[in-house]
């Protein structure tokens, strides 16, 4: 993500590229079969973040950059998915091979909104985001 994001980087940048060192560490764990889905994608506040910072990057993308992304995650929803481990791996994989050809600017925006789906549905919310 810093060589698609312009220089210099502001605070928001610097937080968002913190969190998602947090989340790949915690996503590398879960892929290991330890815990961590909190660090992944469970904080209530680092949901919030990360939908405030990628909110506005929704139109920076299109078509072939979806379909770009989406082979990887079309794949990764026909597995079965018995642990986090998984999706936990698959989103890891799919991460480094977008990072290894280079992927346009768009399709890494796109990646990281589709992420925020699946961390969601991977690791519930915390419960203060529950009705209880």
């Amino acid at each position: 993500m810093r060589r698609v994001l312009p220089r210099p980087l502001d605070r928001s940048d610097e937080s968002y590229l913190r969190l998602l060192d947090r989340r790949f560490a915690a996503l590398a764990r879960v892929a290991r079969g330890d815990a961590g889905g909190a660090e992944a994608g469970g904080r209530t506040s680092d949901r919030a973040r990360a939908r405030r910072y990628l909110a506005p990057r929704e139109g920076d993308w299109h078509d072939g950059d979806e379909n770009l992304v989406r082979g990887y995650l079309d794949r990764w929803e026909r597995d079965a998915r018995s642990s986090a481990a998984e999706p936990a791996r698959a989103l890891l994989d799919g991460a480094s091979a977008l990072a290894a050809i280079g992927a346009p600017p768009g399709a890494l925006w796109f990646f990281l909104w589709e992420m925020e789906s699946i961390l969601a549905g991977l690791f519930p919310a915390d419960k203060e985001d529950g009705p209880c």
